[in-house]
């Protein structure tokens, strides 16, 4: 049985992990997990991780990493925000409606609404009603009918099916990512890191159960 401490990074989607780490540590016990919940770019190595989970191409980092599962950006409103309000049909639309936008807490940048528009077009200026650091707090407040948010499909696909939320301009949303897992270039991975990335792999993006 494997056993000893784990230090691992995990971005601010505790509603996708953390089922996956409480299962995980019900089948190692003996393992310790040492967990720091940011969206940050940490510096693995110095900083002491042993692996860390992140979004994006890791790029020439010099990590070994492991591909999770990938994920779509999502436009969406509650039906009593657009009964009230109207839906928009165009990007354009955006500017006459209340968004809920999320700010990269390491950048303070906000994040990009992948919205396809026609050549030459100017940048659109969504309307904020609120900005917040983790996306899991707008899910509640569009699900509350307050505004228009972007937000990964994994976090909202249960609103969705019950109609509590409504995509909206599906044509134009272009956006693709993915989860990977990056831990530190070794010749004798440990059995717990090992076990670790496995069981992440196998159960993170898996389908729910009939």
């Amino acid at each position: 049985m494997p056993r000893g401490r784990l230090r691992i990074s995990l971005p601010l989607v505790s509603g996708l992990v953390m089922p996956v780490i409480i299962d995980f540590m019900r089948t190692y016990p003996e393992i310790e997990l040492d967990i720091d919940f940011s969206d940050r770019m940490v510096d693995i190595i110095d900083e002491g991780f042993d692996i860390v989970l992140r979004t994006g191409d890791p790029g020439d980092s010099g990590l070994m990493s492991k591909r999770m599962g990938g994920f779509q950006l999502t436009i969406v409103g509650a039906p009593d925000y657009f009964d009230r309000h109207g839906i928009p049909e165009h990007p354009a639309d955006l500017s006459r409606h209340a968004c809920l936008l999320h700010r990269f807490p390491s950048s303070g940048k906000f994040e990009h609404w992948p919205l396809r528009r026609e050549a030459g077009a100017d940048d659109l200026d969504l309307p904020q009603v609120m900005v917040c650091n983790t996306t899991e707090i707008l899910v509640d407040v569009a699900r509350a009918g307050l505004g228009i948010a972007c937000l990964p499909d994994f976090m909202i696909s249960s609103a969705i099916r019950s109609g509590e939320l409504v995509p909206i301009l599906t044509d134009y949303t272009v956006h693709t990512g993915s989860f990977r897992l990056l831990w530190p270039s070794s010749k004798h991975l440990s059995l717990r890191l090992r076990v670790f990335i496995d069981f992440m792999h196998a159960h993170l993006f898996a389908p729910p159960a009939v």
